[in-house]
């Protein structure tokens, strides 16, 4: 089998030959047909990371079709089109969560990263049975546009574990980012009343502006009070959010989805005399991936605006290096095997 590999002496992803994976009780093997490729991943061949041992194949989210799977599995059916998940996690309290392919949260997730240490960029992935969602009959995109479905899920878990209501007015820090814009759409779908973006890359912004006249683009120094923040920056500048924060209105909530580096100073008394909210929100459940797929048969969320940048196993390198440039607003990249 053709896969991407990350391999002990080399700081940058190989492309090769791997072995074909078995089907185990309890998993699903499954033919890809395109996977996501997000910025961040350009750091995963470079060390540092808790992942699986060396040689594996790394990977996130994905579509592919049901090849074979445990005669045991009975909701998945040979020949289903699915989302491929690349999240586990243990069923007790520790944070024993890791992505498949890719990073464990904690020391105690490596035995999931030793159990499950391949991922989707090769020709076929073997999964835990749980991790693969069939797509319904009325998502019709391109699989390399659906691959960016975690995305659109995480923003919507982010939603609804921060209680969002419709007709609220939303705020998305990092509007321009690969989630930030995927999080406009699923905050006009649930029905706010305003979208307003704040980001750095006004292009990208604008692109997802045009979408909905609910979607609008902040200036610098914009003190409009918001009801909700979403919160999809990452980095260590922290001041975009301390300044979202002092804007919240009252009863309002700031839900965090993305990975700020540095300590948030926080106001809380006058968090407590507005009754306003801090939210953390990791990824998503089965039940938010089946959610979104719904928000996206009905049409409350469009996918044809999207762009995929397509490129072959083989081309991993120059997809990661036009990933790191292209990515954001509207546009990916994604592999095809």
């Amino acid at each position: 089998m053709r896969a991407v590999r990350v391999i002990d002496g080399s700081t940058k992803f190989e492309f090769g030959a791997a072995p074909r994976p078995v089907v185990e009780p309890g998993s699903v093997r499954v033919r890809i047909q395109a996977a996501f490729l997000p910025t961040y991943f350009e750091g995963l061949p470079k060390g540092g990371w808790l992942t699986p041992a060396r040689p594996f194949t790394p990977g996130q989210c994905a579509i592919g079709v049901i090849e074979e799977l445990d005669p045991a599995i009975t909701h998945l059916k040979l020949g289903q089109q699915v989302y491929c998940d690349m999240y586990i996690e243990g069923p007790g309290p520790d944070a024993d969560q890791a992505f498949i392919g890719c990073f464990g949260i904690n020391p105690s997730s490596t035995r999931h990263l030793a159990r499950w240490p391949n991922g989707t960029f090769a020709e076929e992935f073997v999964g835990p049975e749980h991790c693969f969602t069939p797509i319904p009959g009325g998502v019709t995109s391109a699989p390399e546009v659906l691959c960016r479905l975690g995305w659109f899920a995480t923003a919507l878990a982010g939603f609804q574990r921060g209680g969002f209501r419709a007709g609220q007015r939303v705020a998305i820090h990092g509007g321009s980012g690969l989630l930030g814009s995927c999080a406009a759409l699923v905050a006009c779908a649930l029905g706010a009343a305003e979208v307003r973006l704040v980001g750095r890359r006004p292009e990208q912004m604008a692109e997802v502006a045009a979408l909905d006249p609910r979607i609008v683009i902040e200036g610098a120094g914009d003190t409009t009070p918001v009801d909700f923040v979403l919160d999809c920056a990452g980095g260590a500048a922290v001041e975009g959010t301390k300044a979202l924060i002092a804007r919240l209105a009252r009863y309002g909530t700031i839900a965090f989805v993305g990975a700020l580096a540095d300590a948030l100073p926080v106001p809380t008394s006058v968090l407590m005399r507005n009754s306003q909210r801090l939210v953390g929100s990791f990824w998503v459940d089965r039940t938010q991936t089946r959610e979104t797929l719904a928000l996206i048969a009905s049409g409350a969320i469009d996918l044809s605006p999207f762009k995929a940048t397509t490129f072959g196993l083989h081309q991993i390198n120059d997809a990661m290096s036009c990933s790191l440039v292209q990515s954001g607003g509207l546009s990916h990249v994604a592999l095809k095997p």
